[in-house]
């Protein structure tokens, strides 16, 4: 038979294999650690990325829908410069708007009502882009505290393997689980956050193509108004012509006025065979013109005619009369 085990050998071989277990738990934990460390490390780092990337986006697509506000705002302030540079006058707005209802007004209205609600959008969404990036800056903050705490417990870890004191050891085993549950109810606090700005994000996204829409549905009114415009502005144009034309008609109807053709009366056998024609004088014709026309154009008031050119039945009474005086004598 053999003899038995020292006791103090004994009483040496069980400490040291508590402390190879603690050891071992330590490193155990140490290395879990790190792993969360790591992986909460790399959730940091992809959200951050998302973060820049939709950040990035949501300014590219605000700074379009900018400029499209922007240069739907010049083309309503071109028009109402266009508009009050051609104010019509009343009675030309009389004679226009007759049977037209107001739909230009209303419809002009309804676009600057509209741009004033995009421009109080367009303010909310830089309110909620400040906001977004606050978050962003605090989200930061957490993260390096995290990590310096981080740093901290495995320093602290490092200097409990150094010490073989075993409440040391009960003491960094409670800091750890505390320092553990910390960082589980911080994770568990970004997660929620991480979702809520998810959700803000993808009602950012429905905001914004809204606010297309309104603008596409915008632009499309403006090019109907303009149309409406160009088409007035034509239709004035023309009545303007044609108003200038009757005005420039109307003098000269009236100065057109009918006078009597000259009259002319038959030569008269009992009175010489002097035939009168008579002239209307007209006033239009100055007096001394009237009288150089008259010298040049008309004949004298009894006008004697050559025998061969009266007329036959002049001419035959003509004959018979000196047919009769030749047989008296």
């Amino acid at each position: 038979m053999e003899a038995p085990a020292d006791p103090l050998e004994s009483k040496h071989v069980l400490p040291s294999k508590q402390k190879t277990v603690l050891a071992k738990s330590q490193e155990r934990h140490i290395l879990s650690l790190e792993r969360q460390k790591q992986e909460l490390l790399e959730v940091n780092k992809q959200w951050d990325l998302q973060f820049r990337t939709m950040k990035e986006l949501y300014e590219k697509q605000l700074a379009e829908v900018k400029a499209k506000l922007h240069l739907s705002e010049r083309r309503v302030s071109d028009l109402e410069e266009e508009r009050h540079r051609h104010p019509p006058e009343k009675e030309r707005l009389q004679f226009l708007d007759r049977d037209r209802p107001s739909q230009e007004t209303k419809e002009t209205k309804v676009l600057s009502e509209a741009l004033h609600e995009m421009k109080e959008e367009n303010k909310l969404l830089k309110q909620k882009n400040a906001s977004l990036i606050r978050k962003q800056e605090h989200y930061e903050c957490e993260i390096s505290r995290l990590n310096k705490a981080l740093l901290d417990v495995l320093k602290k870890n490092c200097s409990v393997l150094g010490t073989p004191s075993e409440a040391g050891d009960k003491n960094s085993l409670d800091d750890m689980k505390t320092q553990l549950e910390v960082l589980k109810q911080q994770v568990q606090i970004y997660e929620e956050d991480f979702r809520k700005e998810r959700s803000d994000r993808e009602r950012l996204n429905e905001e914004k193509e809204a606010l297309q829409k309104a603008n596409e549905r915008l632009q499309t009114q403006l090019n109907k108004l303009n149309s409406q415009m160009r088409t007035c502005l034509k239709g004035k144009e023309q009545q303007e012509r044609q108003l200038q034309q009757q005005s420039k008609d109307i003098p000269v109807q009236s100065e057109r006025l009918t006078y009597p053709p000259p009259l002319f009366l038959s030569p008269c056998v009992n009175y010489g065979r002097c035939g009168l024609v008579l002239h209307y004088q007209d006033p239009r014709v100055h007096p001394v013109s009237r009288r150089a026309q008259e010298q040049q154009q008309h004949s004298p008031d009894c006008q004697w005619y050559v025998p061969d050119q009266f007329p036959p039945d002049v001419q035959h009474k003509a004959n018979d009369l000196s047919s009769e005086k030749g047989a008296h004598r």
